[in-house]
């Protein structure tokens, strides 16, 4: 059997390779994915909205490269990630819209596994960076929109 730590690097290298159903394979059905800079642009079930993620990502960045710096064995089956996520925009994603900008951010990874399948994932980066590499340029000022009826005069 695999040691967590080779579980956690088969599953970032499929991401890296592009072949979602083999990372999604490493996922127990029930696996818990929480992705904290993704907070709110995903599903509320950590199942399908985990799934959602990789899948978009991949989907988002069809020249992905994920480079796995680290992982380091925590114990009881609790891994640490240390990758890099680089690619070119292809299409919107977590919310930003296709501007073709290169990606390139460093990120850490917490995944327990157990029985050769991970069940939790905790994924952190700088959520500014990766929106600043994608070309937004405000996150630190809401927008403020008039509502306006039908005719355009205040509501």
């Amino acid at each position: 059997m695999p040691t967590p730590a080779d579980v956690v690097s088969s599953f970032f290298h499929a991401l890296g390779a592009r072949d979602t159903g083999a990372a999604l394979a490493l996922l127990a059905p029930d696996a818990e994915v929480e992705v904290l800079p993704a907070a709110g642009q995903t599903s509320m079930d950590p199942a399908a909205s985990g799934r959602a993620f990789f899948a978009a990502t991949v989907e988002a960045f069809p020249d992905l490269f994920v480079t796995v710096h680290r992982t380091s064995d925590l114990g009881d089956g609790v891994v640490l990630a240390e990758i890099s996520v680089e690619g070119t925009q292809a299409a919107d994603y977590l919310g930003a819209v296709n501007q073709e900008k290169h990606l390139d951010l460093r990120q850490a990874w917490l995944l327990t596994v157990r029985d050769g399948l991970i069940h939790t994932v905790k994924g952190f980066w700088d959520e500014n960076q990766l929106f600043r590499r994608l070309a937004v340029k405000r996150l630190d000022r809401i927008a403020i929109v008039a509502i306006t009826d039908r005719q355009g005069a205040p509501a």
